[in-house]
């Protein structure tokens, strides 16, 4: 009773400060979440009652009628944010007095641990009690093999992202890619916190779970769309420069882990070990003429260079906003071309399947520009995701 007459007193106190006029069935943002609503009667939308008795979020009023119907801005359905059921949070990495690892290195044993079952064999022979062994729970296939890519299998890469921006249709244009690497935070480029193209110019949703960003295509997915709480841009990215350009945008909820949503683990040395290809994804540009995107995800294997090779060719790239390779950048492509990343791929992944369990992939870098897609001799840069490793877990995992 109290959380209702506080929701009542609260609608009473935003009615005066409303100065948006807008009509029932009209598009609406939610302030608090930034997300795309619809305008509606306050008893048409339990949900804005919900918002507020589950997770103290005061309704965002599109209109106040002197016929005494308000006009709230009601969500759509697909956002979790409110939910009865409680929710675990983000797996505690085991400690140990003569374990010196770091806490991100950690947190990759836990979720790897949620991937593995331990699996039964019972022999032939009566004279023998039987074997057991641990097997990864995913269907995983490496690729060796989003320009001349291919789509990716449903499920296959549980932590990507796509970034969603608010239009002016009511809907969301997913112009940028990330990774889920917590229950509660997405890396991506530093570049895709801000578009001044669109509606809002910050980013307003993450979709996860999703293979086909088309909602008219039936895929099998089954997506969700969480709202983006806050942005956290690294403290030295500076657009229009390119260098540091990595984010993570902080989730409005905590996000409940499942075959086809989880995290991936975060690379941590300065090299790539044995790795000598990895795998880019994203939802973007496939066609370098007609500038089509991929509503489908989209993945590709590329050689993993070395910055002093990749150097010189991109000189013709260098201008005042890059002036060349920084060490907190990395390199990766095909010399021949054919195979790249190119617009709308930004924030996605460059990553590599753990080769101890290939469930689990390692984000080696992010997507930031490139030159030409797919050019013979002009290779992407990203990035390098080891050399942000203290500011990431300093944000994602405080205290930890």
């Amino acid at each position: 009773m109290i959380l209702r007459l506080l929701f009542l007193q609260i609608t009473l106190l935003i009615i005066k400060d409303t100065e948006a006029q807008r009509n029932e069935g009209d598009s609406c943002v939610d302030s608090y979440t930034n997300t795309v609503g619809v305008c509606k009667p306050s008893e048409s939308c339990p949900r804005a009652k919900a918002d507020y008795e589950l997770n103290g979020i005061r309704p965002t009023f599109c209109e106040y009628s002197a016929f005494g119907t308000n006009l709230v801005c009601c969500r759509e359905d697909n956002s979790i944010l409110q939910t009865v059921k409680p929710r675990t949070v983000d797996p505690r990495p085991v400690w140990n007095a003569n374990d010196n690892r770091r806490v991100s290195e950690r947190k990759c044993d836990a979720y790897s641990r949620s991937v593995i079952e331990r699996v039964e064999v019972s022999p032939l022979l009566v004279s023998n009690d039987g074997i057991s062994f641990d097997a990864s729970k995913c269907t995983y296939t490496s690729v060796e093999l989003i320009i001349g890519g291919e789509d990716a299998n449903k499920g296959e890469f549980p932590h990507m992202a796509a970034i969603g921006w608010a239009n002016f249709d009511g809907g969301y244009d997913f112009n940028c890619g990330g990774a889920l690497i917590s229950r509660q935070f997405v890396v991506t480029a530093g570049h895709c916190t801000w578009d001044s193209r669109a509606r809002d110019p910050a980013p307003a949703v993450v979709r996860l779970g999703d293979q086909n960003i088309d909602t008219a295509v039936n895929d099998g997915a089954n997506p969700i769309d969480i709202p983006i709480r806050n942005i956290h841009k690294h403290p030295s990215y500076k657009p229009p420069s390119k260098y540091h350009d990595i984010a993570l945008l902080e989730l409005a909820t905590l996000v409940e882990f499942e075959d086809a949503i989880r995290p991936a683990c975060l690379w941590t040395q300065d090299g790539f070990g044995d790795y000598q290809k990895a795998i880019a994804t994203g939802w973007g540009v496939v066609d370098v003429v007609t500038k089509k995107t991929s509503k489908e995800l989209q993945k590709v294997s590329l050689s993993l260079l070395r910055n002093e090779d990749c150097d010189p060719l991109l000189l013709n790239a260098r201008n005042r906003n890059w002036a060349g390779f920084a060490p907190e950048q990395m390199c990766a492509g095909e010399l021949r071309g054919g195979k790249d990343t190119c617009q709308g791929d930004s924030g996605s992944p460059l990553q590599a399947a753990s080769k101890a369990n290939p469930c689990i992939f390692y984000v080696i870098g992010v997507t930031s520009f490139g030159r030409q897609c797919g050019k013979s001799g002009t290779p992407a840069i990203y990035t390098r995701v080891s050399s942000y490793i203290d500011w990431i877990e300093s944000v994602v995992w405080p205290g930890e």
